[in-house]
């Protein structure tokens, strides 16, 4: 050892310890300091409980939010939504039916032609199935509807705000849509606020299938006698693809004679261009079979008291019709419906007459027609459906009744003129 080392010893015996010792030799104890461990102090119970109250709170409140917490539901045609009062199936759709939810939605639109149609939103209880309009709307904060459209579209959708209907007290909300057949494929999309936040997103595809259309013109194709008029109707099947829309555009001239339109559907346009008029004075049959509908605009029917003017069970729509002097001016019979806008039936001794079995509703509105010096003016015998009929600006005057409702058929007259 050198003699500037000092020498180390151990504490409990004295005796000369080796360099490096961590325990004594000779006596065969520790030599290293040691600390004795201090034990643990116990959390106080006050803040044990108040951390376990915050845990639990925060875990209630966390539960609370997850629960209550806005929803976003989202569907194409249909939705089930869920709150604290129930679960309702929301279904919207272009046509009648508010349980059977569609995923599209299909038009066949002809060129040059502008149309309409109606996406209705049906709102039922999903146990009961019973109208949950009234209820549902009552926790709608707002709802609006937008097309998906480029915004270059040469002929863009346009579409009304979802809003209710008169006419159709069944559905909850709905839009009117316009287009074209230069509109293209699109997809409307309606967004419903719930007053609670919650969000509902509906989306309808919608796809157009263009048709052909096929007009015949008088200065192009022989129509002054209604004879030329029948055989060309007659040709029509074959020389006319089958889906395509026929017009004839007729002179302004007075047929003498009936007319059959049998095949398929045919559209009499008349003449509006001078001061004459297309003017039928034999009875007219419309006779086809199937659901596509005849449109007869600008054209007259004059009769001598006797007979009936327009006769048809098959679909057919007047627009600016006079249809005067005829035993019965309009019969619906069979399997139809007929629908009258802007038209004046005048001394008739019954100017419109609904004696259809069935039929499918195609125009529940008979707006702004004219009743004059009929016997009767109306008679609804049996109508398809129960429908409301709704005769809105329309004129009754000197009718010896006015509306015959043998069948007690819906109708609306709380617009019409009575005088």
């Amino acid at each position: 050892m050198r003699e500037n080392e000092t020498m180390k010893l151990c504490p409990h015996c004295g005796s000369e310890l080796p360099e490096g010792a961590s325990f004594c030799p000779h006596c065969a104890q520790s030599i290293n300091d040691r600390t004795e461990p201090t034990p643990p102090r116990p959390l106080p119970r006050k803040i044990l409980y108040g951390v376990i109250a915050v845990v639990v709170i925060a875990a209630v409140a966390l539960g609370a939010w997850l629960i209550n917490r806005p929803r976003t539901y989202e569907g194409v045609g249909e939705v089930i939504y869920t709150d604290e009062d129930g679960t309702y199936q929301l279904v919207l759709k272009s046509s009648s039916g508010r349980y059977e939810p569609i995923t599209q939605v299909d038009q066949n639109p002809e060129e040059e032609m502008d149309y309409r149609f109606p996406l209705r939103l049906y709102i039922n209880h999903k146990d009961s199935g019973a109208d949950a309009s009234g209820v549902f709307l009552q926790k709608v904060e707002s709802a609006t509807a937008e097309f998906m459209q480029d915004a270059d579209n040469p002929s863009p959708w346009i579409c009304t705000q979802p809003a209710p209907h008169d006419g159709l007290p069944d559905v909850a909300l709905l839009t009117l849509n316009d287009f074209t057949a230069a509109s293209g494929d699109t997809e409307q999309v309606w967004s419903i606020r719930m007053k609670n936040g919650d969000t509902i997103t509906m989306r309808m595809p919608i796809f157009l299938h263009p048709i052909p259309a096929c007009h015949y013109y008088p200065e192009e194709t022989p129509m002054d006698t209604v004879e030329q008029v029948q055989a060309l109707i007659d040709q029509v099947p074959e020389t006319v693809e089958s889906d395509a829309v026929v017009y004839l555009h007729l002179p302004a001239v007075t047929y003498e004679g009936g007319l059959v339109i049998g095949e398929r559907a045919i559209n009499l346009y008349g003449s509006t261009e001078g001061e004459g008029r297309t003017t039928f004075t034999g009875n007219l049959q419309v006779t086809y079979e199937g659901g596509s509908i005849s449109y007869f605009d600008n054209v007259d029917f004059a009769g001598n008291r006797t007979g009936v003017g327009i006769s048809a069970e098959a679909r057919v729509h007047l627009r600016n019709c006079n249809i005067y002097g005829w035993k019965t001016g309009v019969l619906a019979y069979g399997e139809t419906w007929v629908n009258a806008q802007e038209c004046r039936f005048e001394n008739n001794t019954t100017g419109f007459h609904f004696n259809a079995v069935s039929g499918v509703v195609s125009n529940y509105s008979y707006t702004g027609n004219e009743f004059v010096d009929n016997g009767t003016a109306v008679l609804l015998e049996s109508v398809p459906g129960d429908s409301t009929l709704f005769f809105d600006e329309c004129l009754f005057d000197g009718n010896g009744t006015d509306i015959d409702n043998r069948c007690g058929q819906s109708v609306d007259i709380s617009k019409a003129v009575f005088e």
